[in-house]
């Protein structure tokens, strides 16, 4: 965010939380008019004088609650509210208002690290939250959730995953302390509602796993690009090189996405020399990122369904543009834009809002069309198999067969 905006937006919830200030601007303004223009804007500039104007309506409206409602009222859930009426007029589900508590929490999730139930959660384009990953060894696990479940509510109280905001409010009221519980209210198969509770405990999540398939091929599944991910997969592709591995599989099945920098990391260790993505704001400011010369240069398959989202997109999309793999499932999730985190010294609340969007070297954006894979093979089954097993797992297979033929086996 430019320092010019921040500090209008400043002056601005200046002027709508503090009596004081508000005062002292209308003396200030008021008590001046009859300066010159020139005069006035020694201290503000035209259009920040022109903001506290504008937004001189929402402190009226404050005071008047504060003065007249017939109850006490708090004014700190007044100013939360204001904020996230205005991020939520964007009309942008992925630009909202953290609270410190709730940044520090979705900081814990992208460590891999936290106390909750170790699951992965994901809304799907009609606002309905999914679970798509049980983390093994954890209380989730050991309270019977599954893939595939619906989550409809959390202690009783209806959760959505329709925008960012409520996606993230959903998460935050599944965390809590230790050893304490949650009840998760989930819809499995077409109609069985049930009410799980779950003894929240310490979860350690490795968002990266990888073996070796029959066949000497390296198989790699990311769960999401944040945490130990990156790392993970460079530690995969040196052990696959050690073992003689003659193909690789890379799955990000309802990975929902992550950091721009961890998904450009992994492209790198994949690709040639060349531009990865690139992302580029309103004003038309580009920025581009890119592979070296060195790289995996073994033949590569990238498995994909209607849930790979975002990062997830940029992998595919950047393997599609250096023809350097075959991308097998089924036309991802269609999520094309970045989003910034701007976080408040004061307080340690943040504010994400989507700044930019990404382009392949094809100049390609996935924002609402997804990327369309090479070979499109639709999932037998409700969910992805937890462990890759090519029997069970028909996108798996095709991959495999795919890669077998590449390599002549």
């Amino acid at each position: 965010m430019k320092k010019s905006s921040l500090r209008t937006i400043a002056l601005v919830w200046a002027a709508v939380m503090i009596a004081v200030v508000s005062s002292t601007l209308t003396l200030l303004f008021s008590g001046r008019a009859a300066q010159s223009q020139e005069s006035r804007e020694h201290w503000v500039s035209q259009e920040e004088y022109d903001a506290l104007q504008r937004y001189s309506r929402l402190d009226e409206v404050r005071a008047s609650l504060l003065r007249d409602y017939y109850q006490d009222l708090d004014e700190d859930a007044l100013l939360l509210g204001a904020i996230r009426g205005m991020t939520g007029a964007v009309g942008d589900p992925y630009t909202f208002y953290y609270t410190p508590e709730e940044l520090k929490r979705a900081n814990e999730n992208n460590d891999g690290a936290y106390y909750g139930i170790g699951t992965l959660l994901q809304n799907n384009t009609d606002g309905v939250i999914q679970v798509v990953r049980v983390y093994p060894d954890t209380p989730a696990e050991a309270a019977g959730l599954r893939v595939g479940d619906w989550l409809l509510a959390v202690d009783g109280e209806d959760v959505s995953g329709a925008d960012g905001r409520s996606y993230n409010d959903a998460v935050n009221r599944i965390r809590g302390e230790g050893d304490t519980t949650v009840v998760l209210t989930v819809l499995r198969g077409d109609d069985e509602i049930l009410e799980i509770p779950v003894v929240r405990g310490p979860v350690s999540i490795s968002y990266a796993e990888y073996r070796m398939l029959e066949g000497d091929i390296g198989y790699i599944d990311i769960s999401q690009f944040t945490g130990n991910a990156a790392d993970v997969f460079h530690e995969a592709i040196e052990a696959f090189k050690q073992q003689g591995a003659k193909a690789l599989v890379v799955d990000v099945r309802d990975n929902p996405g992550g950091l721009l920098d961890q998904a450009v990391s992994i492209a790198d260790a994949l690709l040639p020399t060349g531009v990865i993505v690139y992302v580029k704001e309103k004003d038309g400011t580009r920025q581009d990122f890119f592979s070296d010369e060195a790289y995996y240069d073994v033949p590569l398959a990238v498995l994909v369904n209607d849930m790979s989202a975002s990062a997830s997109e940029i992998l595919a999309s950047a393997v599609q543009a250096f023809q350097r793999g075959t991308v097998v499932g089924v036309n991802t999730y269609g999520k094309g834009i970045v989003q910034s985190l701007h976080t408040f010294p004061e307080d340690s609340a943040g504010l994400q809002m989507t700044t930019s969007s990404y382009f392949d070297a094809l100049d390609r954006c996935p924002q609402g069309v997804g990327v369309q894979p090479d070979v499109e093979v639709a999932l037998v089954g409700d969910s992805v198999p937890l462990e890759p097993d090519p029997v069970s797992d028909n996108q798996l297979a095709e991959a495999l067969a795919l890669l077998r033929k590449q390599i002549g086996d």
